[in-house]
């Protein structure tokens, strides 16, 4: 599972299991060649009980000469705020710890064992997870440049609690395991006992299962991952092609392509891809609602993944560039930079067509103006007799996608002229360039990053 020497961090909780795991770990780190490290996770849900688990983690760690960082979380918050149940938010809180105590390449242990993985299996077919998730969990995988290893996938709960009693070894029982309410609890207290009345080997048969299913899985696969690599980008994945292959193949696109794109692919199920699949086919716009705050937009054949804001709404005024002919604005997206100048006649051959750089009369502008997000009603003029085109259209007749209209500044006069849509070559007929002009308004866009925005 190494596939070379250097930092491994296991979790540990204290329980049975990563408590087994670190040993092992920490018996063989010489012989590995490996950089021993822990981390534990207090989740701020048993109180006392749950700071003594972490307290007895440390310790058993620098007890072996091992450094264990003590990450206090609070899962309860998390599942409020996201409207999450409160095993998902532990469990995005404990692997948001892992990886920001990790760094690329390095890999982290996790002790999950031979019934854990049964009941990932079962809990997948009971979602609707779809051929992937009866894989189960996989002994190694590749996450955020990470390599996550299960070392005791083969192991049951008896024969660690065996090796841990042989070693004279004492362990933490979570209080919380043995309540119901708790999906996975639910599955091992309840349906796996009853599975293994009817075949006293039904645990391992569906490990068997899932490690036969994956290793087809990634044979079949090989098609969708070479249909993603042709036809993704950073603008999303052009389906124009998925939509005329067949339902299994869109579906297996799609399907890995989400859990490429999102934070977490856990609630999305089968009736989502679909759902997804059959929008995808019929080749309409259409807008999305994943679960988790995530949302997806197929717009002009592409497929694009985001996540909803709460607002989106921006405003920014420019009473100081009126004040000092010059001003700058900085946000997270994006960087504007606002000068006035003489102009002379003879630079009216040099004026600027890039999409990030507009040069506008400033005697023409008549009414004060801002930079902000879009609003009903913005229009641009767009010509010399005063036709408007609105802001909604120019978007549509760009093949600007509606996730990121909202996303483009804005620099308007008065309530709705829009004088100039920035990082596009659409500026108002209004205060265009002539043989009159005295003044003018040099507008220059970048990104954040200081990238120039030259986008439609």
């Amino acid at each position: 599972m190494l596939r070379q020497k250097g930092s491994v961090t296991v979790g540990i909780s204290g329980g049975a299991d990563s408590v087994c795991l670190f040993l092992q770990l920490s018996d063989l780190r010489e012989k590995l060649g490996i950089e021993l490290k822990a981390v534990t996770v207090e989740h701020g849900i048993r109180g006392d009980e749950s700071e003594s688990d972490a307290e007895f983690s440390k310790k058993l760690c620098e007890s072996h000469g091992v450094h264990c960082e003590v990450v206090h979380v609070d899962a309860p918050g998390r599942a409020r705020e996201k409207g999450i149940s409160l095993e998902e938010a532990a469990r995005q809180l404990r692997y948001e710890a892992f990886f920001q105590n990790t760094e690329p390449g390095d890999a982290i242990a996790l002790a999950h064992h031979l019934e854990d993985q049964a009941e990932t299996v079962i809990f997948h077919m009971v979602r609707g997870s779809g051929v992937r998730g009866l894989t189960g969990m996989r002994p190694v995988s590749e996450v955020q440049g990470r390599y996550i290893i299960r070392p005791l996938l083969f192991a049951t709960k008896q024969e660690i609690t065996d090796e841990l009693e042989s070693l004279g070894q004492e362990w933490r029982t979570d209080s919380t395991n043995s309540d119901v309410n708790y999906a996975r609890n639910r599955i091992r207290q309840i349906i796996i006992p009853e599975l293994t009345r009817i075949n006293a080997g039904a645990t391992r048969h569906i490990c068997e299962a899932a490690s036969d299913i994956g290793q087809m899985y990634d044979g079949f696969t090989e098609k969708e991952d070479a249909y993603i690599a042709a036809n993704e980008s950073d603008g999303g994945l052009d389906c124009r092609k998925l939509a005329e292959s067949d339902e299994y193949t869109r579906g297996m696109v799609i399907m890995e392509y989400l859990r490429r794109q999102l934070k977490s692919i856990k609630d999305v199920g089968r009736e989502h891809i679909d759902r997804l699949s059959a929008l995808v086919k019929k080749g309409e716009n259409f807008r999305y609602d994943l679960p988790a705050g995530s949302e997806v937009f197929f717009e002009y054949g592409v497929l694009k993944v985001s996540y909803r804001r709460e607002d989106t709404g921006f405003f920014y005024g420019l009473d100081e560039l009126a004040q000092k002919g010059f001003q700058q604005i900085k946000t997270e997206d994006f960087n504007v930079t606002f000068s006035v100048r003489d102009f002379d006649l003879s630079e009216i051959k040099d004026i600027p067509q890039k999409n990030y750089e507009k040069w506008l009369d400033y005697d023409k502008i008549v009414k004060s103006f801002c930079i902000r997000s879009r609003a009903p009603g913005d229009f641009f003029t767009i010509d010399q007799d005063g036709h408007r085109q609105k802001f909604k259209d120019f978007c549509v007749n760009a093949k600007i996608p509606a996730s990121e209209r909202g996303r483009i500044p804005l620099l308007v006069s008065g309530e709705h002229h829009v004088l100039w849509a920035l990082g596009t070559q659409r500026i108002s007929e209004d205060v265009k360039l002539s043989e009159k002009t005295k003044k003018v308004l040099v507008v220059k866009c970048t990104t954040s990053g200081g990238n120039e925005s030259d986008g439609r």
